[in-house]
């Protein structure tokens, strides 16, 4: 194929046909080796061609548009061409540049950058992690583990330094309080259990690092995790029915929405988290099957789906709307209600529910199902866990299931104690 040469401007660029297939070369008039590449898709990429240590190199500048006018690829590969002319080889040149720059940034980058690195650029290394969980990370490292350990150097960064930051959250040193919106505020405490999430989304930002080859070692593998005291709290029967009568007389007082007054009886009717149900959708609500069908990003353990019993479907049937969500905002009904944790106080003080958390709704949907003599398998298939194990941390049994136990078996002992006299 001839070579095309013509003065190379924006308008003659522009107006450079496109083959049919492949790709076609222009090449300047003016400067020697500069030349665009114009492909069958239309794009435009301009480039130099010049010769090395007795080789034909061609040197990419960039690709035609706001980055690369034509006059600012003509000034680079008149840069380009001065260092060819000087026998040396600027491809080379510029692939040293750019080696010493990210070895310079490897020595250099701090915590902190390393962090808002991974943030940005780790969805790649981990396609399957869903959204919320980046969040959950970023949430994590910004408020615990920046203001404490950032500006250390990831090189020079220690085990020691991890354990020291691991003891100073759960002393509550980054515990904080803040408005952050009109209708919202961000609370962060300390302890044991913000300690070790934190610590574990640090070691997998420095996991990630480590396949970068921006350190040898991740320090954090090496760093005993707290261990967050378990709570020993579920609803009892008679806390159960308290709870749910007081529900109904704050409803019927208007001093609780009906909106959470439903939300809470769900989430203890069926054991789902409050995520799930806070921001639960019609559309993945199917009365006719009885279902409610999470798709994996709406759940912690992927696609879930959660049994309809005939106490939440007459709930769900009462509240069905044409709105997007089940509990929609009384302000904007495209967005789920918020409030919940309010509301959900004022409930806990009236029903006189010491220490019970809105999650202990979960707990107690499991423990209920153990006291009912339902297996540990089918358990966890209701919750939604992938694993047993799971199941075994959420439905441990409590004093009412122990009490009942230990007056069957001593009424059995008193029993062969009698048969033994007669």
């Amino acid at each position: 194929m001839p070579m095309t040469r013509k003065k190379l401007t924006k308008a003659v660029v522009m107006a450079l046909p496109a083959p049919s297939e492949g790709f076609a070369d222009y090449f300047d008039v003016g400067l020697r080796g500069f030349h665009v590449r114009v492909f069958a898709s239309g794009k435009r990429s301009y480039r130099l061609k010049y010769t090395a240590g007795g080789r034909q190199r061609v040197a990419t500048i960039g690709e035609h548009g706001p980055s690369w006018t034509t006059e600012q690829a003509r000034t680079e590969a008149e840069d380009l061409r001065m260092v060819a002319d000087r026998g040396r080889d600027p491809i080379a040149e510029r692939m040293a540049a750019a080696h010493a720059a990210a070895e310079k940034e490897r020595r250099t980058i701090t915590v902190e950058q390393l962090v808002e690195k991974w943030l940005a650029e780790g969805r790649a290394a981990n396609p399957s992690k869903r959204e919320s969980s980046w969040s959950t990370d970023a949430r994590k490292l910004r408020r615990h583990i920046v203001p404490l350990i950032g500006p250390i150097s990831v090189q020079v960064l220690t085990k020691g330094d991890i354990e020291s930051a691991q003891a100073r959250i759960v002393a509550g040193d980054t515990k904080l309080d803040e408005k952050t919106k009109p209708r919202g505020r961000a609370i962060v405490r300390g302890g044991r259990g913000a300690a070790r999430g934190a610590v574990m989304s640090l070691s997998a930002c420095l996991s990630w690092a480590v396949d970068q080859e921006i350190i040898a070692s991740n320090p954090a593998i090496r760093v005993r995790k707290e261990k967050p005291r378990r709570r020993e709290r579920f609803l009892s029967e008679q806390e159960a029915g308290r709870f749910l009568d007081t529900l109904t007389a704050m409803e019927r007082e208007k001093k609780l929405n009906s909106c959470f007054a439903d939300m809470l009886r769900v989430l203890l009717l069926t054991g789902a988290r409050k995520s799930e149900i806070q921001a639960l959708h019609w559309s993945e609500v199917d009365l006719a099957r009885l279902n409610i069908v999470l798709p994996r990003e709406r759940s912690k353990t992927g696609e879930k789906v959660i049994p309809i019993n005939a106490a939440t479907a007459a709930i769900l049937t009462k509240r069905k709307s044409r709105k997007d969500f089940v509990f929609p905002s009384p302000f904007d009904a495209k967005r789920p209600a918020e409030g919940l944790q309010k509301a959900w106080e004022r409930v806990r003080v009236r029903a006189k529910l010491t220490g019970v958390r809105i999650h202990d709704l979960r707990h107690s949907f499991a423990s209920f199902a153990v006291a009912s003599g339902a297996s540990l398998p089918l358990i966890a298939k209701a919750l939604g866990h992938t694993q047993t194990s799971m199941t075994e941390r959420y439905a441990h049994l409590g004093d009412d299931p122990v009490r009942t136990l230990s007056e069957r078996v001593s009424k059995r002992l008193v029993g062969l104690r009698r048969q033994r006299k007669v």
